[in-house]
């Protein structure tokens, strides 16, 4: 499902953040701080995807998950009205926003490239293309494109163009456009936006230091930046001369270069990636595995994940689905409350094809439908046992039940 997902990467970018970005962003790495924070964007959208097995053979998870049943329906009144639950609604409210994140990204690059077309268009020393406008702007970079007006380009020019080509060379809107795409999958998240603030200063530091180290006087340039730090950006692809972090950037310009030893700290982006995998990757939850019975330690007969012959429900698959159909009876106080949800139950099948050891092993989020999945398994009857060399033995199995009000 998309939203634990989402939930999953929010947190994760959260994790790091908290951990990772106070302790870097005084140094004047500006290169490494700007890897790392890309870093925590990109791992905050794998972390969530990796899995974790538990040991178990990727094979015997497939066989052991291979039964998937229809959804077990519900007929009356509650099948005249459509149900909402509140993770319906939840995604819902998450669609609205990104696509309206989307939509508002998309008109404003679309509005500020008509506007950009009626200007006047020269070509710089570098093949970049200059937009010259008749209205007073913040100079900003766009993509390959340099915008300014042309009172800037008449008596700015050498700090407008060096600042602006410096972006464009450090290929900072290739991050804009990875942070932009992360804002909108995300937009509901507040650290997504504090993680761009970041990038968005990394660059302007980044940037500092190249035009000062080609041998412009710091002092003009500073005074440069206090004159033209007006207006906020105009689209989110943009790099532009910012009144938001110039204190910052003029307190960088003038500070002491970091330690090597400094560096370091980067590495602290291992551990706290390592716990952010323990704890968001997907796997089996603590608190299921916590509730889950351990049938090895009460017999002390061997009990298997797969064997050479599965066990089977007598008649087959078929068979076995319409047993529980059958035999499911959705519980009134469910029907009431509008619950719904997919169990999985996981039992044992013994040597002499009893059913045993039945317990939930994913709970379909309400209590009432987990005992109604649980009672219906303990009322199956004997399965042909699991064979391994010919011989019958105890095999785990699970199966997959679905209570939905349609």
């Amino acid at each position: 499902m998309i939203l634990p997902y989402i939930i999953k990467s929010a947190l994760t970018l959260a994790l790091l953040y908290t951990c990772i970005m106070p302790l870097l962003e005084k140094e004047t790495f500006h290169r490494l701080n700007r890897i790392i924070v890309l870093g925590c964007l990109l791992l905050s959208f794998i972390i969530p995807l990796i899995h974790f097995t538990g040991g178990t053979n990727q094979t015997i998870e497939m066989v052991r998950q291979a039964v998937q049943l229809p959804e077990i329906q519900i007929d009356g009144n509650a099948n005249k009205q459509s149900v909402w639950s509140l993770t319906d609604i939840l995604i819902c409210i998450y669609t609205l926003g990104g696509v309206a994140m989307l939509s508002l990204t998309a008109i404003q690059t679309m509005s500020l490239m008509l506007r950009l077309r009626r200007c006047k268009h020269i070509t710089d020393n570098r093949g970049n293309i200059i937009v010259l406008t008749d209205y007073a702007t913040s100079p900003f970079c766009l993509f390959h494109y340099i915008v300014m007006s042309h009172d800037d380009y008449a008596n700015n020019r050498c700090f407008v163009l060096t600042h602006e080509q410096e972006h464009i060379r450090l290929r900072h809107y290739i991050d804009l456009i990875i942070l932009q795409f992360a804002t909108i999958i995300q937009w509901f998240n507040p650290f997504v936006w504090l993680i761009g603030k970041n990038l968005k200063a990394i660059h302007e530091f980044e940037v500092d230091e190249a035009v000062l180290n080609k041998g412009i006087d710091a002092t003009q340039y500073q005074k440069f930046l206090v004159v033209k730090a007006v207006g906020n950006r105009l689209q989110p692809f943009a790099n532009n001369l910012n009144k938001e972090s110039l204190k910052r950037r003029i307190i960088m310009m003038n500070q002491k270069r970091s330690n090597r030893w400094m560096m370091l700290k980067a590495l602290l982006v291992i551990p706290v990636a390592t716990l952010a995998v323990s704890v968001f990757a997907n796997g089996k939850n603590v608190s299921e595995t916590a509730k889950e019975p351990h049938p090895q330690t009460t017999t002390q007969t061997k009990i298997h994940d797969a064997v050479e012959e599965m066990p089977e429900f007598n008649g087959g698959q078929l068979a076995m689905m319409e047993f529980l159909m059958n035999n499911m009876k959705y519980p009134q106080a469910a029907v009431k409350a509008k619950q719904q949800g997919k169990a999985v139950v996981g039992f044992v099948v013994r040597k002499d094809g009893t059913v045993s050891d039945v317990h939930i092993t994913k709970s379909a989020g309400h209590a009432v439908l987990d005992e109604e999945a649980i009672r219906v398994v303990k009322a199956m009857p004997a399965w042909k046992p699991g064979k391994q060399k010919g011989e019958p033995v105890n095999v785990k199995y699970s199966v997959p039940i679905t209570f939905k009000l349609k």
